[in-house]
């Protein structure tokens, strides 16, 4: 009768999806139809399932033909490429004629990656097919019963199969939704907003966003300045941004990934997974950079880091939601700092790591697991140590060349110019490639202590360097002056307001000399 072939149909499809945990795609119960799908071995395994019966072999490959175009359709929304297709008929009776070629693997003739496997659970072979499929998929069987003196009875297991099937899947997308609805993006927002007003502020001061000596007047990471015992430029970096583009970057990134990791845990855990990434991505860029660095990218690596560890706890959930695409976008994120030297790459990673950390010390809502909880916090704590202690052993041997012109613009404001020279001279013999802001500054101590003869050799220098640098220009011309080169004075006094003619120093100073040069004439 109908009504057993349609219990068997239902069970066939409640083990499937309640015992063994396949994905429900599709379910159609007035066509008696249902799709099913599930990872296993690095494959995308779909089921399909259909009650019907065919009374012909070639109703059976018409049927197949659509089942494959279906499959096809539905590719790009399966994690694997290579998929395999169990097609399950069950009817009371099979084809008439020989069906039996149809019951080899099928692949696709455009996409040999999809393999189409076809069972007949007609009534005389019920069990045997049944047992192939679930042999096949390496599978307990289910253990089904029916009584057949019963015909009601069964009618009523087919209902609750039904409601039990729906209730299941329906629970189970609604937990799914609940992990990416918890929280509304509160915070996202306001970071956004401190980021923006103090991009603004910082803007508008002298020198603007890209200015280093304002940078780091602002609260931007310099590790000269740290180890004096500012350590709050770790945390007020966060919230600095070196020009426009950079900003703009970092806020898009913020926006969609504020919204999703404040949505899944919460604003208050939002908020420390941010805070403590941003943290550790700082700690990170002071132990292995020591540029002048900031920027909330740190930060939001660690909301990278947190959706990673939601990928731990939910495997099966982040990778047919989120996972291939976010694992590709952090991989591009590191190449990129790695291929381009001006990004703190150091910051990024870190702050991935910190985030991951801190997701695992919070944890997702409504989750608790105190042992991983507190070996993260310890772990944790000794990198940020370990990371802070290495940071000082290393600025002993640092040499990077802006920090350098930083601390010597410092001692030449404070007229310390034997340490500036000291200070640039060993930061241009430890450096390789020619920095015309070492050369100029220390330019300038020789200039304040009247060495002019080296003052001369480093401006040259510099010009070379970069012919359109206008202050090394004026600055030749002062040292040509006080040399009595008047003429080689006159030369680079005139290329210096040429560069710049809006300074009106520069334009006296050249009729100076045209006198000068007039009178010895």
């Amino acid at each position: 009768m109908y009504i057993y072939d349609e219990y068997y149909f239902w069970s066939i499809a409640h083990q499937l999806l309640v015992k063994h945990e396949f994905n429900l795609l599709q379910v159609n119960e007035q066509n008696q139809e249902v799709w099913l799908e599930k990872s296993m071995q690095k494959k995308s395994v779909v089921i399909r399932l259909y009650l019907r019966s065919f009374d012909w072999a070639n109703h059976v490959k018409q049927d197949l033909a659509t089942v494959m175009q279906r499959v096809s359709n539905i590719q790009k929304a399966l994690k694997h490429k290579d998929i395999t297709v169990h097609n399950v008929y069950v009817a009371e009776n099979g084809p008439v004629d020989d069906w039996e070629s149809l019951k080899k693997p099928h692949k696709l003739k455009d996409k040999k990656n999809i393999l189409v496997q076809s069972y007949y659970l007609e009534e005389s072979v019920r069990n045997s097919e049944l047992n192939r499929l679930f042999d096949t998929l390496n599978l307990t069987g289910p253990n089904m019963s029916v009584d057949e003196k019963d015909p009601e009875e069964t009618a009523n297991q087919v209902h609750r199969l039904k409601h039990q099937m729906m209730k299941y899947h329906h629970q189970k997308k609604k937990e799914i939704e609940s992990l990416f609805t918890y929280g509304k993006p509160r915070f996202t927002y306001f970071l956004l907003a401190v980021n923006i007003i103090m991009f603004y502020l910082l803007s508008t001061t002298p020198g603007g966003s890209t200015d280093t000596k304002n940078l780091i007047n602002w609260g931007a990471k310099f590790n000269p300045y740290i180890l004096e015992g500012e350590w709050w430029r770790i945390f007020s970096s966060m919230f600095l941004h070196i020009g426009g583009l950079h900003i703009f970057m970092n806020m898009i990134a913020l926006y969609y990934l504020g919204n999703t990791v404040e949505r899944m845990y919460g604003s208050i855990k939002f908020v420390c997974i941010y805070i403590l990434a941003g943290l550790f991505g700082g700690m990170a860029s002071f132990a292995l950079n020591d540029a002048v660095a900031a920027g909330a990218s740190g930060a939001i690596f660690g909301l990278f880091g947190a959706l990673l560890f939601f990928g731990l706890v939910n495997k099966k959930l982040f990778f047919q939601t989120m996972g291939s695409n976010l694992l590709f976008i952090i991989g591009l994120n590191i190449f990129l700092g790695i291929s381009v030297p001006s990004i703190d790459n150091s910051a990024h990673v870190g702050g991935l790591i910190g985030g991951f950390l801190a997701a695992a010390m919070v944890q997702m809502p409504k989750r608790k697991k105190a042992l991983i909880q507190l070996s993260s916090f310890v772990l944790y704590a000794v990198a940020m140590v370990g990371l802070m202690f290495y940071g000082i052993e290393q600025s002993d041997t640092s040499n990077s060349p802006q920090t350098a012109a930083v601390l010597a613009q410092e001692y030449l404001e404070e007229e310390r110019y034997d340490e500036a020279i000291d200070l640039l001279s060993v930061a241009i013999q430890e450096n390789e490639n020619k920095n015309e802001l070492l050369y100029f500054n220390r330019s300038v101590a020789y200039y304040y202590t009247n060495n002019m003869d080296n003052a001369r050799s480093d401006l040259e220098t510099v010009i070379e360097i970069n012919p359109e640098f206008a202050e090394a220009h004026y600055n030749l011309a002062l040292v040509y002056s006080n040399l009595d080169l008047y003429d080689q004075a006159y030369e680079h006094a005139e290329q210096a307001v040429k560069l710049k003619p809006d300074q009106k120093d520069w334009v006296d100073f050249k009729e100076q000399l045209t006198e000068i040069r007039n009178s010895l004439n």
